[in-house]
């Protein structure tokens, strides 16, 4: 009997020991920040933001490193298929959960591929028509639309963007025709907004701050839940009369399943101390982003939420990326 728990014993502590050696000696060489998207966009511009100073925090390199293609697709699989041993991050944005039910057979699943880690920012849309529209209020754009049997036209990114989707659910939400155009990125949409060939979108607070600033656009509600710093006077959606509408985007990190949960945790606490650093917080509040550190569990609790928000979005306006 005694040679029996000296047995279980040892063996108890063979297998807690590598979790709590690799955390201990974790990192010991750089870490790789992949973004599953293109360079210049505002993933990327977060990463740059975050990776100098969790550098400092860690005491290695973390290099942002570009892995587009598939919207998404191609980086998120590549960082699921990596070494779970904390040197291969993946930046997570809303985008990737929308590609999740945007398949019949989604390629990869956030919540079971990975590990959380924890949240960086939020990004909240503005509801965006052309200075030279008739609406000045949510109220009057959903009235205008009704005057249009043919509906009204928005635009966005791409399919199955934040944008594209954001239109949908206020469409779906107000009972009006809406017909997406989708366009080679968010800066392509602005030509034609302000030209008035497209009737409203929901812009990113970058592009909504200078359109109004140049009086091309006229900004009706921005998509969270509170108001934002940028537009202190802009109503929510939910003030505007859309209870509980909250299309922003968020930005967060996992790591490959069965990553040990020492280093997952050890990340966490280097990357929540970076976004609470004032001089961060100020780059993104710049970018019109809402610094968000939270737990592992809270990013789970998030990305859960997102795919349960839009899956049914996608159904109803029959969005598909098979």
């Amino acid at each position: 009997m005694k040679q029996t728990l000296l047995t279980l014993f040892a063996f108890a502590i063979c297998t807690q020991t590598p979790g709590v050696h690799a955390a201990e000696g974790y990192p010991s060489k750089p870490v790789h920040l992949v973004v599953p998207f293109s360079a210049g966009g505002i993933g990327d511009t977060i990463a740059r933001i975050v990776s100098a100073p969790l550098s400092e925090q860690l005491g290695e390199p973390v290099i942002v490193e570009n892995r587009p293609g598939g919207d998404g697709l191609v980086g998120t699989q590549w960082v699921s298929r990596s070494e779970p041993d904390g040197y291969t991050v993946l930046q997570v944005s809303t985008p990737l959960t929308i590609n999740m039910v945007m398949r019949t057979k989604p390629r990869y699943d956030l919540t079971r591929d990975f590990e959380p880690v924890g949240c960086a920012v939020r990004s909240t849309l503005v509801l965006v028509v052309p200075a030279s529209a008739p609406s000045h209020s949510v109220a009057d754009l959903v009235a205008f639309a009704k005057t249009k049997p043919q509906g009204l036209s928005f635009g966005s990114g791409a399919v199955g963007s934040v944008g594209h989707l954001s239109g949908e659910l206020f469409s779906q939400a107000a009972g009006i025709h809406t017909l997406h155009i989708p366009y080679k990125g968010e800066s392509a949409v602005v030509p034609d907004l302000v030209s008035g060939r497209l009737d409203f979108s929901f812009a990113s607070q970058p592009e909504a701050l200078q359109g109004v600033a140049a009086g091309q656009m006229r900004a009706l509600a921005v998509s969270s839940l509170q108001r934002v710093p940028t537009f202190p006077d802009l109503p929510t959606m939910t003030e505007a009369g859309f209870k509980g509408f909250d299309p922003s985007s968020n930005y967060g990190y996992m790591v490959p399943a069965n990553t040990p949960l020492p280093v997952a945790k050890k990340l966490n606490e280097a990357i929540s101390r970076v976004i609470s650093q004032p001089a961060v917080q100020e780059r993104f509040r710049l970018l019109g982003l809402t610094p968000n550190a939270c737990a592992p569990d809270g990013w789970s609790s998030i990305v859960k939420a997102e795919i349960a928000r839009w899956g049914p979005v996608v159904k109803a306006a029959n969005v598909h990326a098979d």
